[in-house]
């Protein structure tokens, strides 16, 4: 039976490093909410706009993937792809890296569940390649977000994200997915939002004429809600996932989770019983990527040589305010 055996890992930053020591703040925005723990833990990030459109970001990730890999982009099947923000309201991204890195065989796949997208897309790559659909697929993700938006910039808040992109080459080999868990929690929706701000008090909908620049309006009861849905959603995810897989925590060599600021990072890594030094972030260095998190951050372990032959990895993130989580355990071969 064909299996989805992921070759390499990489990510391409911005090289336009952002030191969070060196900015001000904005006196009207300094608030209690900002020195909220939810806001801490970022000390550089990178920016990619306006040097970098969301399509360009993907294609260097795509392009250093390929040369890596030795890989031919003809030889291409499929590339999925999942970006925040693209560079129009619509189509996606995904046609334009294929027709940029010059992948002529290949078809695309426009992909969101938000920062869960990476463990999506890895799920739906197995499915493609264990059908025998495809043999060759690229997983790209892009974050070129806050870059983008400079009132949000001026907020704190704003702080602890950054922009990146990374690319994934899995083909029709061993597998190297052991085991998945998803599960989406509706009842969550609409708690996280990206929306316009106020304009002289008066709120309009992102396609309203005259709408407020696109900003996350945080609030105390919102930080509180997220925190407390996210420090229970991924250790549950993590451990049903590895009950599927018939291992304990004891079997997994590095555990990587989204990377959204650092007391949920140490939550998660004591309700699961994972710590130093089987872990890996890069929190510090390069903010919150969204969906970008969990590769850019498995890309550094690679490249820090904290990924060997046969090694187990867990992987878990959830998305928005707690609509949707997902866990992973991979073997590396």
């Amino acid at each position: 039976m064909a299996g989805a055996q992921i070759v390499n890992v990489v990510s391409f930053m911005p090289e336009r490093v952002v030191d969070n020591t060196k900015l001000a703040l904005d006196d009207e925005d300094d608030n209690e909410l900002e020195k909220n723990a939810f806001f801490k833990g970022v000390k550089q990030r990178r920016f990619a706009s306006p040097e970098y459109q969301s399509s360009d970001l993907g294609s260097k990730a795509l392009k250093l993937l390929l040369e890596r890999t030795g890989t031919k982009p003809e030889a291409l099947d499929l590339i999925l792809c999942s970006c925040m923000f693209s560079d129009y309201f619509w189509p996606g991204i995904g046609s334009a890296i294929q027709n940029q890195v010059g992948a002529s065989q290949a078809t695309i796949l426009n992909l969101d569940t938000s920062c869960s997208s990476y463990l999506s897309m890895l799920n739906t790559a197995r499915a493609f390649i264990e059908s025998g659909l495809y043999k060759t697929i690229a997983i790209v993700t892009v974050t070129n977000f806050v870059s983008r938006l400079p009132e949000f910039q001026k907020s704190k808040k704003s702080w602890v994200l950054g922009d990146g992109a990374s690319a994934t080459l899995l083909v029709d080999g061993k597998s190297s997915l052991v085991a998945s868990y998803e599960r989406s929690h509706g009842e969550h929706y609409g708690l996280f939002v990206f929306e316009p701000d106020m304009v002289d008090g008066q709120f309009l909908n992102y396609w309203e004429r005259g709408c407020g620049p696109i900003t996350v309006n945080f609030s105390p009861d919102m930080v509180t809600a997220i925190r407390s849905n996210a420090v229970e959603l991924v250790p549950d995810a993590v451990s049903k996932c590895l009950f599927k897989a018939g291992l304990s925590t004891d079997d997994i060599s590095l555990l990587i989770t989204h990377q959204p600021n650092t007391f949920l990072i140490k939550e998660w890594r004591d309700r699961i019983g994972i710590g130093e030094p089987r872990v890996h972030d890069t929190l510090e260095c390069y903010g919150n990527v969204f969906h970008g998190s969990i590769p850019i951050t498995l890309a550094d372990a690679i490249e820090k040589n904290k990924v060997q032959f046969g090694d187990l990895l867990a992987l878990g993130t959830f998305s928005n305010g707690g609509d949707f989580v997902s866990s992973m355990v991979i073997r590396w071969v």
